[in-house]
């Protein structure tokens, strides 16, 4: 691992300032906190193979085969949260597993367990445990021998094993992952906010860079458009949902650009002789058994048809190939295999988004092609065209005319509205990097797209054509990028290189299949490297269950949650300032009032609690000197921010159908006001660091097993967190400034106390603007800015309440709970 062996000098010295130390905790903080070891840094554990265990087989099993015995695994857990899992091994009862695990972790624990069970088809049986004080740990030496298995003081067998702990404070900061694909030096990128972003919002063109970094507003779509037009031999995208009646531009831009669909451009594409691949993810509903858009509306099979008419082709000789990808296992070899495809390809996706086309570039001596690749959140299909304006009634009936939605308040009329305003996050990246992209894309294709012909190759014929090794050429070379792809994914849905599958520093093994989960690799890496702030912007924000006060056992371990508040207490520790700032969505798409919602704001609310819980401790923490100046409640330093646009009245209203009497659009037309949809899944680091992809913040995409997910990681060597003013710099403060609708030099420093505390300041007031009508104040004065607070009220001492009035969302029944509500019925690995 280049991240574990680049140590500083203090070797595998026990740094306890912070880090790896017994938490004692302050009175009775959480039944898990209090007297626990904090292990912060990554386990390096291999379970080699046991010896002498039982049979644990029945009789009955014996008369089916008489060779049936233990199918054992071991999961491996710091006290009740498992961390690792071996594959199973039938009919063995001295395993080998020879399995290496490389653990990030963030966990009070005083107890390492490796649990050795027995896999019968539908249940499992304990064989025994051995267990490991976490305290034998923390001198980072390697502890490797032969254990007794036990359970109930009795041995059954041994278990071979090894461990070691590295300590964060003994890795150095990098901002390159020890991960499945290298970064690449020579690289470009271009970030996007929404889908179209004009030049001339005022508020954004107040934002004001350095001299060399210009603070021009790029339109995402009118690019993509250009990309592809401009493509001659290769166009592959990926996507949750491709609809091919998707128009990219709108209004006068239709007139002066292009007025077809994107299912017209590609297939004009394909008629010019563009080799063209889509690969999208089969939604089980879809044809099936609700027609061809399916529950979950991604046009798949509809896109799918659009392609296979030869009727939308001039030419049949160079049809676009259109691979249909469900998300399920690969292999199924027993009863549990067949259930958990049953569920994962009816609950879990593919969630890539990507676009990768060749492009000209007049740096290139031989002149050859090079590859561009636009990754992140932005889906090519419907309800996607916004800009930062996020008009809700003036666009019904002219840019919006065709691409409604809002699936918040699924019965509002097309021609009555509000739409749902949407807030995305996108990138193109150039150079090396953009061959990254194309491999996820081929080895996709190789696993779940042959039926419709093979991948692309990077052969020698396409390498006449095309560079792929080609960097990005800077006219300010200052400016260069080094950018590094990450993914989540299985085995089940990409077929890996065989010089890299073993490989275990990057790659874990679960039941037999690969797993890739880089993306949360990345951001704990980067979070960690911190130095003065960290903003993101994300659909999701739930994890590090194993720490929440209740609902613990819940599967969302991933511990991006746990590194930011690590992140915030040692800055505390140290008398140090840091900020993170956090903007989701008010709640996640759908009717707040529903099951799955519902229990997607409990998940949140328990993660929200458990950070500022221990912020607040921290800041009661007697043997912490907190420095006044530095803060001393917790909103200092965390900050949870979510969206909203409200608007006045204009003669476009006039225009519009009246609304149902009693229905939620009624309640909108009156108030005019809607969240504004957060899709972004994006962190910035310092102004230094920006990762843009697919993954959202929780189990689901963070897990490698669940949804497949994508990013690139990007940053500037010459802007480092001590001198952070390049691109993302700029990037970070346009965002400020279309959210807040305002730009002030102090926005430049969002780790101070002035700025965080300003930005609570303008986020309050926009919230009780926006809620006019329950703060008693008049109607005609709109918000200044569009970030709001997230309604909730923390005291001094870390507690979360709901914010006074608001135990719900406003406009919707008393049923939209703020908090969420559990649900019995929905399993819990869809809503986490």
């Amino acid at each position: 691992m280049k991240a574990l062996k680049k140590l500083t000098k203090t070797g595998s010295k026990v740094i306890s300032d912070f880090g790896d130390s017994v938490d004692r905790g302050i009175g009775k903080l959480s039944g898990m906190a209090e007297g626990k070891t904090f292990l912060h840094g990554y386990l390096l554990i291999r379970v080699e193979e046991a010896r002498n265990i039982p049979d644990m087989e029945n009789w009955y099993s014996k008369i089916v085969n008489s060779k049936d015995v233990t199918d054992p695994f071991v999961d491996v857990k710091l006290d009740r949260t498992r961390i690792a899992k071996t594959r199973i091994i039938d009919n063995d009862l001295n395993p080998k597993w020879d399995e290496t695990f490389n653990i990030a972790v963030c966990h009070k624990s005083n107890t390492l367990i490796f649990d050795v069970r027995d896999k019968d088809h539908a249940y499992t049986e304990e064989i025994g445990q051995v267990e490991l004080s976490t305290q034998l740990l923390l001198n980072g030496q390697e502890i490797s021998d032969w254990f007794d298995i036990r359970k109930n003081n009795k041995v059954n067998g041994q278990l071979k094993i090894s461990v070691t702990y590295k300590s964060m404070y003994e890795i150095g900061e990098s901002y390159e992952v020890d991960s499945y694909f290298p970064m690449h030096r020579g690289c470009n990128v271009v970030l996007y906010q929404d889908a179209h972003c004009p030049d001339d919002i005022p508020w954004m063109n107040m934002v004001q860079g350095p001299p060399n970094i210009p603070s021009n507003s790029r339109s995402c779509w009118k690019d993509l458009y250009y990309s592809i037009r401009d493509a001659k031999h290769l166009i592959c995208i990926t996507g949750w949902s491709v609809w091919t009646g998707l128009y990219l531009f709108r209004g006068q831009e239709a007139v002066d650009i292009y007025s077809g669909s994107l299912g017209e451009l590609l297939c004009e594409k394909a008629d010019e002789g563009v080799q063209i691949y889509v690969m999208v993810w089969s939604e089980k509903s879809s044809g099936e058994f609700v027609g061809d858009e399916g529950v979950m509306g991604t046009h798949d099979m509809e896109t799918y048809k659009f392609f296979k008419n030869k009727a939308n082709y001039r030419t049949t000789d160079n049809m676009v190939r259109c691979a249909l990808a469900p998300r399920e296992l690969h292999e199924t070899n027993e009863l549990t295999d067949v259930l958990q495809n049953q569920f994962g390809s009816s609950m879990y996706t593919h969630h890539q988004k990507s676009v990768i086309v060749d492009a000209g570039c007049p740096y290139q001596p031989d002149g050859r092609r090079v590859l561009h690749a636009y990754v992140g959140g932005l889906d090519l299909t419907g309800g996607r065209y916004d800009n930062p304006n996020f008009e809700l009634f003036s666009t019904l009936l002219t840019d919006h005319r065709g691409d409604f939605r809002n699936s918040n308040a699924k019965s509002t009329p097309a021609d009555v509205g509000p739409r749902e305003p949407w807030h995305d996050i996108h990138s193109r990246v150039e150079g090396p990097i953009a061959t990254d992209v194309l491999q996820n894309f081929i080895e996709r294709w190789r696993r779940q797209g042959t039926r419709e012909g093979p991948p692309p190759a990077l052969d020698y014929m396409l390498c006449k054509k095309i560079n792929p090794e080609a960097c990005s050429v800077q006219e300010q070379p200052d400016r260069q990028w080094n950018v590094q792809f990450f993914r989540s994914i299985t085995s089940d849905s990409a077929d890996f290189d065989p010089e890299k599958k073993n490989n275990n520093y990057y790659l874990s093994r679960k039941k037999g299949k690969i797993i890739e989960h880089s993306i949360a690799t990345a951001y704990i890496q980067m979070i960690r490297n911190a130095q003065n702030f960290i903003y993101i912007e994300n659909q999701y924000f739930m994890g590090s269950a194993y720490e929440w006060d209740k609902d613990s056992q819940v599967l969302c371990n991933h511990t991006i949650p746990a590194e930011i508040v690590a992140k915030i207490v040692d800055k505390i520790r140290k008398g140090e300032r840091f900020t993170a700032y956090i903007v989701i969505p008010m709640w996640p798409e759908g009717d707040p009032t529903s099951g799955p919602m519902q229990a997607i704001l409990h998940w949140q609310k328990r993660t929200m609690e458990m950070m500022y819980r221990d912020i607040g401790n921290a800041l009661r923490d007697p043997s912490i000197h907190v420095n006044p100046a530095h803060g001393s409640h917790p909103q200092d330093y965390l900050l949870f921010l979510c969206p909203g646009k409200r608007e006045g009245y204009g003669s476009h209203i006039e225009d519009l159908e009246p609304p149902p009497q009693g229905s939620l659009a009624e309640r909108f037309r009156e108030v005019k006001r809607q969240m504004i949809y957060v899709h972004s899944k994006m962190i910035i680091i310092d102004d230094a660091y920006i990762l843009v992809g697919s993954a959202n913040i929780n189990e689901r995409s963070m897990a490698g097993t669940r949804d497949t997910e994508m990013a690139v990681g990007c940053w500037q060597p010459q802007y480092t967190a001590y001198h952070p003013y390049g691109d993302v710099h700029v990037f970070r403060m346009k965002l400020w400034a279309a959210f807040l609708r305002h730009w002030e030099e102090l926005f430049r420093f969002p780790g101070t106390l002035d700025c965080t505390r300003k930005v609570k300041e303008y986020t309050d007031y926009n919230w009780r603007v926006y809620n006019y009508d329950f703060y008693g104040m008049d109607e005609m004065p709109l918000p200044p800015g569009l970030l709001l607070t997230y309604p909730v009220k923390i005291t001094p001492d870390g507690m979360m309440q709901n914010l006074d009035g608001f135990a719900s969302f406003p406009d919707y029944p008393s049923t939209a709970l703020v908090f969420g509500s559990k649900s019995n019925i929905i399993p819990e690995k869809i809503t986490t």
